[in-house]
């Protein structure tokens, strides 16, 4: 496919996706990356509106590869587009997956994974794919957590991203609502009087609670129907789990 210069209204458009309140009202976001465009490629999830080449570094084998129409742009207006210093000159406008409803979510069997305020933009990548990895049923984005389609987060993930159902909501409310329709809530919580992670037998359907990396999980969540479950290590010198590597190593054992 022949490859097109940019134009100057659709580079202006496509920097402001860096800001959230632009991702939502133009229902885009980049993704930015060759293993991350790949990978949305071969997943078929994910509609790409135009590829996005660096001039003078196409890569030839993928254009081949492709009916999606594929722009040019220099080296200033990809950086800006791509909000990233060192980009790999490839990159891609998609259009952002629609998102679930509470009665989907009710109707959902398999593990949810609930976020509380995750504010890291690796962590939660890094979760999202982790959580695809896996094979989770659904994403709770609660309150105060970064958006999942944040250019951070979107090129943490290695093209996971819209690979999980999501729902954007008061996690006290869609908890509730998912524990009338028979899921079992868990909690990730690093005190005495949780229950250890290797002795908890998850339910066929679960939700998964992680909370922020600072603060932990809201105690608004905390009930005596839900279980604190707390993962051990041998180790003296460190305080706590990263909250992207405590929630792999929950959903291991989950799927154990």
């Amino acid at each position: 496919m022949m490859i097109k210069p940019a134009s100057a209204n659709q580079i202006k458009r496509w920097k402001k996706l860096a800001m959230s309140k632009y991702r939502k009202r133009e229902n885009r976001f980049i993704a930015e990356g060759q293993r991350c465009v790949e990978q949305i490629l071969d997943n078929q999830i994910i509609q790409i509106e135009a590829i996005l080449l660096l001039e003078g570094s196409g890569d030839e084998a993928l254009i081949r590869q492709t009916d999606i129409p594929i722009l040019s742009l220099s080296e200033n207006d990809f950086i800006d587009v791509t909000d990233t210093q060192n980009p790999q000159g490839i990159a891609a406008v998609c259009i952002t997956p629609e998102e679930s409803d509470s009665d989907t979510f009710s109707r959902t069997e398999g593990i949810i994974v609930a976020l509380d305020a995750i504010q890291d933009p690796g962590n939660l990548g890094t979760i999202i794919r982790t959580a695809s990895w896996f094979g989770v049923s659904g994403l709770l984005i609660g309150e105060g957590t970064v958006d999942p389609f944040h250019p951070k987060v979107v090129r943490s993930t290695a093209g996971s991203t819209g690979t999980i159902p999501y729902l954007k909501g008061k996690l006290s409310e869609e908890i509730t609502n998912l524990e009338s329709a028979g899921f079992k809530c868990s909690l990730l919580d690093a005190s005495t009087e949780s229950v250890p992670l290797k002795t908890y037998k998850p339910e066929p359907k679960s939700i998964l609670v992680a909370g922020n990396e600072a603060n932990g999980i809201d105690q608004k969540l905390f009930s005596d129907n839900r279980t604190s479950i707390r993962i051990d290590g041998s180790g003296q010198n460190v305080e706590s789990l990263n909250a992207a590597i405590a929630v792999s190593i929950a959903l291991w054992h989950f799927y154990s």
